[in-house]
């Protein structure tokens, strides 16, 4: 399981606010979960240069030029960087030339942009559950927030998640504060297992 959580900038904010605010409400509400870029075509061998990513399907959208992308199997990491802007659609992504740390096999290892304090939405959000339960942690100022997603939705590998929250967050994706995000890899498979995520926050 590869994680690179970080709390956003609108997240701080809005809880910010809801300390200075009688009877508002900062708590997570929601998780989002995306498949991020999708799952390498190509394997990638150790101590091989690189300067693109074969994709098993069209990129679902767009990403900036020196974007930051991870690239992990759930046991091994690393991140590279866009060369260029790359289209929604397209079928390999131009990165920076790098060499690879680790053998990464294809159509099981995942691509997705590094979560970064500025984002205001997670990139392809393709799912969203509601939280199960908030509960306080074992530090001050800790909270778990536990979000479920069963064994029957779509498959494939998720490598994001990202916690919403705010009086505009509801089930449909796109919705919300965007308070924090993951990269949380997970080889899902339909209808034969499930998973509990959890985001631990301590302000």
């Amino acid at each position: 399981m590869a994680s690179l959580a970080t709390w956003t900038t609108v997240g701080l904010n809005l809880v910010a606010t809801a300390a200075q605010s009688s009877s508002a409400n900062a708590a997570i509400t929601y998780v989002g979960i995306s498949k991020g870029c999708g799952t390498l075509a190509s394997a990638l061998s150790i101590s091989v240069t690189y300067t693109s990513l074969a994709l098993d399907a069209p990129l679902p959208a767009n990403l900036s030029a020196g974007q930051i992308l991870v690239i992990t199997d759930g046991s091994n990491i690393q991140t590279v960087i866009c060369n260029g802007v790359q289209t929604a659609g397209a079928s390999t992504l131009n990165v920076v030339s790098f060499l690879a740390t680790a053998n990464y096999a294809a159509h099981t290892t995942g691509v997705a942009p590094l979560p970064l304090a500025g984002d205001i939405a997670l990139y392809n959000e393709s799912v969203r559950v509601a939280i199960l339960a908030n509960g306080a942690g074992a530090g001050a100022g800790e909270t778990l927030a536990s979000g479920y997603c069963d064994g029957t939705q779509p498959t494939n590998i998720y490598m994001m998640v990202g916690y919403f929250g705010g009086p505009s967050a509801t089930s449909s994706t796109g919705t919300g504060t965007l308070m924090g995000e993951d990269v949380q890899f997970w080889n899902h498979t339909i209808n034969t297992d499930s998973n509990m995520y959890q985001g631990d926050a301590i302000i």
